[in-house]
């Protein structure tokens, strides 16, 4: 019972904080990391295997969950992985990165 009630609290608690993404919610552009950004765009087939394996390029741990595109930016440099296919959400989500570094 004990075991049961501790495994159902930690899946509440888990999508409790998980990450809401609202394309819709405004928010402050006052503390952005950079004004400027030169952005390179690369659509791939796998978007886990290149994310991955651009996170780890860059002395990173690649990200351990699963991702849908991902962005990588280095003072005024940024660059965005999507899928061939993508959503004007993901990669609006990306090229906020490249302005506002992590934000979420």
């Amino acid at each position: 019972m004990k075991i049961t009630a501790l495994i159902i609290s930690l899946c509440v608690a888990t999508n409790a904080m998980a990450f809401n993404d609202d394309p819709n919610k405004p928010f402050d552009t006052s503390n952005n990391y950079t004004t400027q950004s030169t952005i390179t765009w690369r659509t791939v087939v796998d978007v886990q295997k290149a994310c991955e394996a651009e996170s780890r390029k860059r002395g990173f741990n690649g990200f351990g969950y699963g991702v849908q595109a991902c962005s990588f930016f280095d003072g005024n440099q940024c660059t965005i992985i999507t899928g061939k296919q993508t959503t004007m959400h993901s990669l609006g989500h990306e090229v906020r990165h490249c302005f506002q570094g992590n934000w979420h």
